[in-house]
């Protein structure tokens, strides 16, 4: 937890530093690249890399189309991935809650496949990280698979992300995500653990980060999206 207590502190320390030298109309997902590759540098003798093709997933894809890549990797050796990063931004702009599922299943693919130690990083004004965390999309409906938010944003607890279809309002989301590697095997749960945001205790006016280390267990329960009622593709 070391290294996501470095990058929850310091890349909302470099947010509060931009903001005090009114840099605060730049703040977007591609702003982010500074820090967290500085940080990732800082760990490593090896070069941060931006925009890696993903290991697993872009080897499955052919034909036209971009290629599924990871944000950043820092890989010890080449080509074995040793770091991974994906981070989103809440801005005027926001990003799906079916692309934070997408990033998250990426990251306990490389963390599986590779060992690799995987981060989630979200940012954005304290009040427009709040009000997305507890919109319907990302926590649920309401009276409906309660307690089953797509990550745990309130406390530092271990938490699983249940993928295996018991959670309904979740299941078409990640049938579509499924969709295209319907003979992939993938995990029943995800395993990610918050560190604290930075700033903690913040105005809603103010910008704030928070990160999550994704991680993978050995022998994990694996389904096939063929072999789902919830989630196979008919032709």
């Amino acid at each position: 937890m070391e290294l996501s207590r470095k990058l929850s502190e310091g890349v909302g320390a470099w947010l509060q530093f931009q903001y005090a030298c009114n840099n605060s109309d730049l703040f977007c997902e591609q702003f982010l690249i500074e820090p967290i590759g500085r940080i990732l540098s800082s760990t490593t003798t090896d070069r941060v890399i931006a925009e890696y093709q993903h290991p697993v997933f872009a080897p499955m894809q052919s034909g036209p189309g971009r290629r599924p890549s990871v944000d950043f990797v820092v890989c010890e050796p080449y080509p074995i991935v040793r770091y991974a990063v994906e981070t989103k931004w809440i801005g005027k702009t926001k990003p799906s809650v079916q692309s934070i599922l997408w990033d998250l299943i990426r990251l306990e693919q490389i963390a599986h496949t590779d060992g690799a130690t995987c981060f989630f990083i979200i940012g954005g004004k304290k009040g427009s990280l709040d009000a997305y965390f507890s919109s319907e999309a990302f926590r649920g409906p309401k009276g409906l698979d309660p307690g089953k938010p797509l990550l745990n944003y309130k406390k530092n607890n271990k938490f699983e992300l249940d993928l295996s279809g018991s959670v309904v309002h979740r299941r078409k989301m990640v049938k579509n995500v499924l969709a295209s590697f319907q003979e992939h095997p993938f995990p029943h749960r995800i395993h990610a653990r918050r560190t604290n945001p930075f700033p903690e205790g913040c105005k809603v006016n103010q910008f704030q980060i928070y990160v999550w280390e994704i991680t993978a267990k050995p022998n994990r329960d694996v389904f096939y999206p063929k072999n789902s009622k919830h989630y196979a593709v008919r032709s």
